[in-house]
């Protein structure tokens, strides 16, 4: 007589140390967003000159990295997250709900960088169509969309104040080109309305902290009224690192690189600062130290001294805090707050909401930055043009090609997070002013504000 015998699932074995091997080297197959949308730096100075020459309607950049990514590429991450997906079933929480959503949130980042391509090289309606469409379902899944109240009161708020100038007849006619060029109901005065700001108490309170938690750091920034250029802030950068941080910043350096902006890599261990970066005053300085280095640099370090990896990389949706937490040290450094990312948040407004393209947008904002920049009752000359159209089209804080990057036709909203970074982080720290534990979590690696994410740090152990 034949003996039955019964299959049994085998349980899967969980390798701790195997385990953080394989899923840091996930996160190194990711493409990053910043650095798929930096187009080819010749390419982008000869057609931004044939577009503020009004030789081109609008940009078509070439993005080397971008073009480098392949569909097998991608498989290659969605099949590695579906395997750590396994794994991660394993784990108790919270690291169970920290993983998935760290993975689930890089996937995304993929398949986001995937569809720019395929927007990029599609050649039919019906191509470009689906590949809007997989694009924005992305890039708001992962980075919100803007609020149109907001948006229009940023925007209306800056059409008030140049409305309210004494302009030259000159200045006048460009005021009324701008105005046929926005949405009607900006023109209203009280459309802009009340935004949130922190109280001078939080402002005030902060300012302590920031002074107090980056003063050691803040030593090293010299004394001078001579200009600071790259090279002299990579050597500020370096003695920072070696002499405050010590061997916990071990394998970190600074990189100068042609680059548009400074970058701070977790996964990479490198800090970027553009080779051709304009001289800096010592405020400017003072500022990108405790940005870059106080914030960014030191939260990816906090978390990586701990046992959840995601902490050093970001958690799930870690984005807006994390750049809010570098303005709002910026400006509480300084001792005033400022909203910051207007300018980002009012082109992704005119794209999104007013469906303007790359050309349209750069309209409105060449106008606007002129008749900001003008005294009363003075006539623009050719210069002050000049200068408007290029800073409005790729200059710094202001530039179009921020939020048209990556396909030149499509709002990417990544820097929405400058503007409801700041705010939500000042909103957080309104409530939790005088709070030595609650501000501590905020800064004890790349998390967000939301309780689940303190409960995650505040369960974390030191490795």
């Amino acid at each position: 007589m034949a003996v039955a015998t019964i299959e049994t699932q085998e349980t899967p074995i969980f390798n701790p140390e195997q385990f953080d091997t394989d899923f840091e080297a996930f996160t190194k197959t990711i493409p990053s967003i910043v650095a798929v949308t930096a187009p080819d730096r010749s390419d982008k100075t000869t057609q931004l000159g044939a577009f503020l020459n009004d030789e081109i309607e609008n940009l078509d950049l070439t993005y080397p990295k971008l073009d480098a990514i392949t569909p097998e590429q991608i498989e290659s991450i969605r099949a590695e997250a579906h395997r750590l997906m396994d794994q991660i079933t394993l784990l108790d929480e919270p690291r169970r709900g920290v993983y998935e959503a760290f993975v689930a949130q890089n996937v995304l980042q993929a398949e986001l960088a995937i569809a720019m391509k395929a927007y990029k090289i599609a050649e039919t309606d019906e191509e470009k169509s689906i590949a809007r469409e997989q694009f924005m379902r992305r890039n708001i899944e992962l980075y919100g969309e803007p609020d149109k109240q907001t948006y229009l009161s940023l925007l209306g708020e800056k059409i008030t104040n140049v409305s309210q100038k004494d302009r030259s007849p000159e200045a006048e006619v460009i005021f009324a080109e701008l105005q046929s060029l926005v949405p009607a109901e900006v023109l209203d005065p009280e459309i802009a309305g009340e935004r949130f700001k922190p109280s001078a108490e939080t402002v005030a309170w902060m300012h302590t902290v920031i002074e107090s938690l980056h003063g050691d750091l803040l030593r090293h920034v010299p004394e001078t009224d001579e200009p600071i250029s790259s090279v002299e802030l990579r050597d500020i950068f370096e003695t920072i690192i070696r002499e405050e941080f010590g061997e916990a910043a071990e394998g970190w350096e600074v990189v100068l690189k042609d680059a548009k902006a400074i970058s701070v890599g977790a996964k990479s261990k490198r800090v970027i600062i553009p080779i051709n970066r304009p001289d800096m005053s010592v405020a400017e300085v003072r500022r990108l130290v405790v940005h870059e280095l106080g914030i960014h640099m030191l939260t990816a370090i906090t978390g990586e001294s701990t046992d959840i990896i995601p902490l050093n990389f970001g958690l799930s949706g870690y984005g807006d805090t994390q750049e809010g937490l570098g303005k709002v040290a910026e400006q509480a450094l300084e001792g005033t707050f400022k909203e910051a990312g207007v300018d980002h948040y009012i082109t992704a407004g005119l794209a999104y909401f007013d469906g303007k393209s790359f050309r349209d947008a750069f309209e409105v904002k060449w106008r606007m930055k002129l008749l900001e920049d003008l005294e009363s009752g003075q006539v623009p000359t050719e210069e002050q043009i000049t200068k408007a159209r290029k800073i409005a089209a790729d200059g710094p804080l202001l530039a179009t090609t921020r939020i048209f990057r990556g396909t030149d036709e499509l709002p990417l909203f990544k820097d929405l997070s400058y503007y409801n970074g700041s705010v939500k982080v000042w909103e957080c720290l309104e409530q939790i002013r005088g709070d030595d534990l609650q501000l501590s979590l905020l800064l004890a690696g790349k998390i967000s504000t939301s309780k689940d994410h303190q409960r995650v740090v505040l369960e974390s152990r030191s490795v």
